[in-house]
């Protein structure tokens, strides 16, 4: 039996310093500052010390935090 075959995925990654400019640029830093986004698997609000990543699903920009299992859960909706 052939192994399936894996979808590849790409990750960027953003260094902390970088973390402000980079959600500035997306138009989501005011709102994170005050407290206005919610993970977007367990809806906990989100800041900059809870923040885990973005990605789009069907054209849109979701967030969510750095819980393992909110991490984990985003990789199965993108397919890996």
């Amino acid at each position: 039996m052939l192994p399936k075959e894996k979808k590849q995925i790409r990750i960027k990654a953003v260094y902390d310093t970088d973390l402000e400019p980079f959600l500035e640029k997306l138009g989501l830093l005011e709102d994170l500052k005050n407290g206005k986004l919610k993970c977007s698997v367990c809806a906990c609000e989100l800041s900059l010390t809870n923040f885990g990543g973005v990605y789009k699903q069907n054209g849109q920009l979701k967030l969510f935090c750095q819980k393992s299992e909110c991490y984990l859960e985003v990789l199965k909706t993108k397919g890996c």
